[in-house]
């Protein structure tokens, strides 16, 4: 996504971040000697089950993911997420969790390798900070994760992996990023042209996809966070856990963004999306966005939302008549002779309410009874029924039992069989008079020119991480065992 936006760079401290912002990885072990030679080089996750018992789920260089990695991966991405913890879920998560893990592996390798540490009191920071936003203290936040069966050490180690590699993207941004006065002047020369278009307050979670052999796996992996966000899920939380830009650490949160500026695919899904609405997997060169729209304004408004009409009160609808309301009811009545047999009573009304598919099957059943009053009841006044039975005769479906209604005499059903009510129309009204529709669009007030230049520096930093992850794994030893 190439538009300015107020983001977050990728070597942004993160951990001002909602509840449990930095996701968290396992523990890493070394590889057992005699490890066998991968059997690719790339770092697609072959199977999407979920793991459930301790082994090795893939080998990253000279370092393992273990199953119970996985396991206690997908647990906190449950967890921040607000998923149900079901074994489908579980399933959809797995293969998205294995190949996060395996990045860490080797973000943590390159900071290795260039002599990157993150000390102890830095990890403990970021985990103080993660619980005073919960309002939590430490200890609170520790038992909160052991009720969940997650380990603190998984919180922890995700925690170093990502200031690690913030480390390791803070020493290339300053040997790499470099962002001339010109193109500060064309950015600001782009945004005086785009006053007026819409603008859209996006969050997204993107999968990168390195090599064209990957797209399946990753389109699929995005299908799965869209069908997890469509049944409830935190959109939020599982940007947190899973997408690879740069607001990943906001929650996916990229500002407001501008029509025209963007790449024509994610620009068109935009345009087709309502506010509150989440996209389908939106295929652009570098991989795939899930994209959810917050609010949508034209650019260089001061509202948070493109301005609607005035609402209008809504035209009178037709009223039933519950005066003139009438219903043909019928009933069933088993008598209960005593305290100790209610229960007995009760669950035999159950069974009979629930065999009746019909007026006529329940006709029968009330015959069958030999109660002298059940059967017919004949046609009857809504209005001169008791309360309580005057919202069930209303309510019920026509043709349906109803619960099994309990005193201390006996247990009673009723069904509806047939009901007329009469509706009252309302008095005409007089059309309103058109109200005038305006957006306010206030002169444009353009971002400051420092904002600009930071907006484009993240925007390359993005980017860089990307690649520079992207070339790690293709240099790297990968073997994925499930």
């Amino acid at each position: 996504m190439s538009s300015l936006r107020a983001v977050r760079s990728a070597f942004a401290v993160a951990t001002a971040c909602a509840f449990l912002a930095l996701p968290a990885a396992a523990q890493s072990s070394k590889a057992p000697a005699g490890a066998t030679a991968p059997k690719t080089g790339g770092n697609g996750v072959q199977q999407a089950r979920t793991p459930g018992s301790e082994g090795i789920a893939a080998v990253v260089n000279d370092e393992v993911v273990s199953v119970s990695d996985v396991s206690a991966r997908i647990r906190l991405a449950l967890l921040n997420a607000g998923a149900a913890a079901n074994p489908e879920t579980r399933q959809r998560l797995a293969p998205q969790v294995l190949r996060l893990l395996m990045d860490e592996r080797l973000q943590m390798q390159e900071a290795k390798r260039l002599g990157i540490t993150v000390s102890q009191a830095e990890v403990d920071e970021a985990i103080k900070r993660i619980a005073e936003q919960n309002r939590m203290n430490r200890q609170q936040l520790d038992e909160m994760l052991k009720r969940q069966d997650v380990p603190i050490s998984t919180l922890k180690d995700q925690i170093r992996s990502l200031l690690a590699w913030q480390k390791v993207m803070q020493r290339r941004v300053r040997q790499e990023v470099v962002v001339g006065e010109d193109e500060v002047d064309a950015a600001l020369e782009r945004l005086k042209a785009n006053i007026g278009k819409p603008e859209y307050l996006v969050a997204e979670i993107f999968l990168a996809v390195d090599s064209p052999d990957q797209d399946d796996e990753v389109r699929r992996n995005a299908d799965r966070l869209v069908e997890e966000v469509r049944r409830g899920g935190n959109f939020a939380g599982l940007a947190r856990q899973f997408s690879q830009s740069a607001g990943a650490a906001a929650g996916g949160d990229l500002g407001w963004v501008r029509s025209g500026e963007l790449s024509t695919e994610v620009d068109r899904a935009l345009s087709d999306l309502r506010v509150g609405q989440i996209s389908a997997p939106v295929r652009t060169a570098t991989g795939y966005h899930i994209l959810l729209v917050r609010g949508q304004r034209p650019f260089g408004s001061s509202g948070g939302e493109m301005a609607m009409p005035a609402p209008q009160a809504p035209a009178p609808q037709p009223r039933p008549d519950l005066a003139k309301a009438t219903v043909n009811m019928k009933q069933i009545i088993l008598p209960i002779e005593n305290k100790e047999n209610a229960k007995a009573v009760k669950e035999q009304a159950e069974k009979l309410r629930k065999s009746i598919k019909s007026c006529g099957d329940f006709q029968a059943r009330a015959k069958d009874s030999g109660m002298p009053e059940s059967g017919d009841m004949g046609t009857m006044r809504v209005k001169d029924l008791a309360p309580g039975l005057q919202n069930l005769a209303l309510g019920i479906p026509v043709g349906q039992a109803s619960p099994v209604l309990m005193s201390q005499a006996a247990a009673v059903i009723l069904i509806v069989c047939k009901r007329d009510v009469p509706v009252i129309a309302p008095p005409p009204q007089a059309q309103p008079k058109p109200v005038p529709v305006t957006t306010p669009i206030k002169e444009g007030k353009l971002p400051a020119r420092e904002e600009v230049e930071r907006d484009l520096i993240n925007e390359r930093a993005d980017l860089l991480s990307r690649r520079y992850l992207r070339d790690l794994r293709r240099t790297a030893f990968i073997e994925v065992r499930i």
